[in-house]
């Protein structure tokens, strides 16, 4: 999430604020390991019924704003105020059964990460999977520690939880403060999210002049950035088998059992147009379509780019999800197309048509918040949206899976949210205020739903 942000506020805010965060890093950390500590010695002073009152507050306010929400956010908002408040309510009720019940949510809960993160490596096998492995496996360990009354009793499930994160997160903050402190003068913080070898890294030099990526954002202009989605059921040649969640995410299969994945492209007139395909169709029969999601080079194949919208819509249908951005870095975005645009390779989990939009997108935004950066209170809000969460967790699932339409779609959807907010604060956006904000979060939604 904080790399997230950082992207976002720009390159000039994370090279002056790189010792900052480190600091910010280790202080968490370290209070994390007195959580801990504290529910290991079995005697807790961790204030316990004010952290149940602040979940509870918190809870309640992202249920509030949860119907405000644009397509899947809504459900994930829900989902994650209803869990709060129910864990909220056993943290204040502070009896043996509920003690109990956390530590069964909280092992679960991890444990059903733990292993679709295994899972996901030793099929996808993307790089890097065996270190997902060692974290999967750490967390079904967590988990199980969880479950159990030993080392650590059901009474301290909270603090040992809590500590936990809280250490894990601190260390992934001192983890983005190096990488921040190690970019030069000339680069972008859209390298503080690199994650393979095609994307821009810390050590290469910028393939245009430093002075043009200096410039933290373009202002807004009359073509706006444009994010194209095809959704896999909107594709399906026939009418797709209904499973929800599978056809919006990974694919879905229509009556005669043929796979449709969708399909993703960025545009910026008049001369941007981002869309991979294979230069031949693959073979998605179901057969062949689980050897093909392994992310290993030898199921890369040759890649073409589409040279335009209008072409691709022609040749095949229109997008069924538009969403457009108003504010963006046209010369971050110009910088990483020249990079990108270099390789044609095609991999169906690696290197698709969605991991190129969503990290095109990423780079296109690189410092359009750097104004924001200037005023803390804005800075602060900013670290507060609840969209920022959620951009994180899509994009979280998409590094230890693969990017598909549906999550760029997600994603593009939250990072949006986050660049034009809607004008009104949390409490202008509860229920009974729902009909104004409909109007204006109408217009600010850029296109169809």
């Amino acid at each position: 999430m904080i790399q997230i942000a950082l992207l976002l506020f720009g390159a000039e805010f994370v090279r002056s604020k790189a010792r900052f965060i480190g600091w910010v890093g280790l202080l968490w950390g370290l209070m994390g390991t007195g959580v801990l500590i504290d529910g290991l010695d079995g005697m807790l002073y961790f204030p316990m019924k004010v952290f149940g009152v602040l979940l509870l507050l918190e809870s309640i306010v992202t249920l509030s704003v949860a119907s405000s929400g644009v397509g899947a956010q809504k459900a994930v908002l829900f989902f994650k105020g209803g869990v709060c408040f129910f864990v909220a309510l056993l943290i204040l009720t502070d009896k043996t059964y509920s003690n109990l019940l956390l530590a069964i949510i909280f092992g679960f809960s991890y444990f059903i990460f733990g292993v679709l993160v295994i899972t996901s490596a030793f099929v996808v096998r993307y790089p890097h999977w065996r270190f997902s492995v060692i974290t999967g496996t750490a967390k079904v360990i967590f988990a199980l520690l969880l479950f159990t009354p030993y080392p650590v009793d059901y009474q301290a499930t909270v603090s040992f939880f809590l500590g936990s994160l809280m250490i894990v997160s601190g260390i992934n903050t001192l983890r983005v403060a190096r990488r921040a402190s190690l970019l030069v003068h000339g680069t972008s913080s859209f390298e503080l999210l690199a994650v393979n070898e095609s994307l821009p890294s810390i050590n290469k030099k910028p393939a245009i002049k430093p002075e043009v990526i200096e410039t933290l954002a373009s202002p807004p202009l009359n073509e706006p950035l444009i994010v194209h989605i095809w959704t896999p059921e909107g594709t399906a040649e026939n009418t797709p088998v209904p499973r929800p969640i599978i056809n919006r995410y990974i694919a879905a299969v229509d009556s005669q059992g043929v796979i449709s994945t969708g399909h993703a492209a960025l545009e910026l007139q008049p001369s941007i147009y981002i869309s991979l395909y294979p230069a031949a169709d693959i073979d998605r029969s179901p057969s062949e379509f689980f050897r093909l999601l392994k992310a290993t080079k030898d199921n890369d194949v040759a890649g073409t780019y589409q040279p335009d919208y209008a072409t691709e819509a022609a040749n095949w249908c229109e997008s069924d999800r538009k969403i457009l951005f108003h504010q963006y870095n046209s010369r971050a975005l110009e910088n990483f197309w020249t990079n990108y645009s270099r390789d044609n390779s095609y991999n169906l989990t690696y290197r698709n048509c969605s991991s190129s939009v969503a990290y095109a997108l990423e780079a296109s935004l690189d410092g359009v918040l750097a104004l924001r950066s200037e005023r803390w209170r804005d800075c602060l809000r900013t670290l507060f949206m609840p969209e920022l969460w959620i951009a994180a967790q899509v994009r979280r699932r998409a590094l230890t899976m693969a990017w598909t339409p549906g999550l760029v779609m997600d994603y593009a959807r939250a990072l949006r949210a986050i660049v034009h907010p809607v004008p009104q604060s949390w409490f202008q956006r509860m229920p009974w205020k729902a009909r104004n904000v409909d109007k204006v979060s109408t217009n600010l939604r850029g296109g169809p739903e």
